[in-house]
């Protein structure tokens, strides 16, 4: 059974990842980061990149999706 690929989610990971790896680099908390740039649009590189994260977990039978930490992430 094929899944139908859904944009809105795409481009939610796409930004959780994005933002994640942009936190990183910088040394910045990923609250900060995400705030920041929630706005900017997100290139092919990240959102092919969510597919590909949205696929493999499909395939191990996990929901990927993005959902907001319960404390603070650093």
């Amino acid at each position: 059974m094929d899944r139908q690929p859904d944009p809105e989610r795409e481009l939610q990971v796409a930004r959780y990842l994005s933002a994640a790896y942009v936190a990183y680099v910088a040394g910045q908390g990923m609250d900060y980061t995400r705030k920041k740039y929630a706005e900017m649009p997100v290139g092919k590189f990240w959102l092919e990149i969510a597919r590909l994260v949205i696929e493999g977990m499909a395939m191990a039978g996990e929901k990927a999706s993005s959902a907001l930490p319960k404390g603070p992430i650093q």
